[in-house]
């Protein structure tokens, strides 16, 4: 219970501080560009730290490692009240990238060795994004959604005392092998390149959202459709073939960013939002279960596919404010479907590839 907390706190944190985050970033003087920029700077740092602490899970404690991440997750998302301009938002967004990055691995890995179910704890993330973006429409002030998410990181790092320090294999890991990533290569790499389309369209999605007609209070509401629906999705995916939810969880993002294009008013945006909660719960739950039942190196795996995450998030949210500025929103969304479909393609043809080799 106390790990399904963690990950419910620790998500409604996030979602309810970065939100608006894109709006913010403009009423700092920000350009389109510079919102993507912002956005990069916090995936950045993220993929950094998931990248070493992941490895580092597989060495040490794993009580610890969660413990020191909740901490300066708490002291990082109250640090961003003192943003003052563009630049100082990057720089605070980058610290906040970087400890939200320490200890989704080390979660993950818990929840496997205690044997419980990768997709039911996943559910209560969601929970908590739907939690945090309702938060965020009823509250609408940024600066004390910063302050509240602080508050919620703090009583994560307070329920974090109260974990057992799970017993595992402690795996001697070198922290420049590629050994993982190529096992994991069609996982990485189509879960990179379908998120890349999402988070380009995700880091304009409340600017665009505000352009056909919706308040903070809608925005906040329409988001908090996604992750209630991807609640009660999670915690029934245990007993589907991963390779298949992968799949499906592509082909749905896809008609979602479709959806997305085809948008008159801000309440067409709903349907997409139904589309793209199958999409990342299928995809979620498939990737997760799949890293780390094939590695023995579970929780590098685990970081491994953060990493890929947030890789996808510098790339996307670069290419989705570059995009925005020259061209468009609706053309925004148009690379999404492409990346879905670059995607999809990617993880069949090097799934086939793998099995024949095994065969």
């Amino acid at each position: 219970m106390r790990l399904n907390l963690i990950q419910f706190l620790a998500n409604s944190s996030l979602m309810m501080s970065g939100v608006f985050m894109p709006v913010f970033a403009k009423s700092l003087g920000a350009s389109y560009f510079e919102v993507g920029l912002i956005s990069a700077f916090f995936a950045a740092a993220s993929f950094f730290s998931s990248f070493i602490f992941g490895k580092a899970a597989d060495i040490n404690s794993l009580r610890p490692i969660i413990q020191a991440g909740l901490a300066v997750s708490a002291v990082s998302f109250f640090m961003q009240i003192f943003a003052y301009d563009a630049a100082s938002l990057a720089v605070i967004r980058a610290m906040v990238g970087f400890s939200v990055g320490v200890y989704p691995a080390a979660l993950i890995v818990s929840v496997y060795y205690e044997k419980e179910s990768i997709g039911k704890f996943s559910s209560f993330g969601s929970l908590g994004w739907m939690v945090g973006y309702l938060v965020a429409g009823f509250i609408g002030n940024i600066e004390h959604l910063f302050i509240l998410s602080s508050l919620f990181f703090t009583i994560a790092f307070l329920a974090a005392f109260g974990l057992t320090d799970v017993q595992k294999p402690s795996i001697s890991v070198s922290y420049f092998s590629l050994a993982v990533f190529r096992k994991n290569l069609d996982v990485y790499i189509s879960m990179f390149l379908r998120h890349m389309g999402a988070i380009a369209v995700w880091v304009i999605l409340p600017l665009y959202m505000s352009f056909l007609g919706a308040s903070n209070f809608w925005i906040g509401v329409i988001y908090a459709i996604n992750p209630a629906i991807q609640f009660f999705i999670m915690r029934r995916l245990d007993h589907f073939k991963n390779e298949w939810l992968i799949k499906w969880g592509i082909i749905t993002s896809g008609l979602a960013f479709m959806s997305y294009y085809l948008a008159q008013n801000f309440y067409s945006i709903i349907p997409g939002m139904v589309l793209i909660a199958f999409g990342w719960a299928l995809l979620y739950v498939g990737a997760n279960q799949l890293v780390v039942e094939r590695s023995i190196e579970k929780a590098s795996s685990a970081g491994l596919l953060n990493a890929a995450t947030s890789a996808a998030d510098i790339a996307g949210s670069l290419l989705g404010g570059t995009i925005m500025q020259f061209f468009g929103f609706r053309q925004t969304i148009v690379f999404a479907i492409v990346c879905a479909l670059l995607s999809l393609s990617f993880f069949v043809w090097m799934n086939r590839s793998s099995q024949k080799v095994s065969i």
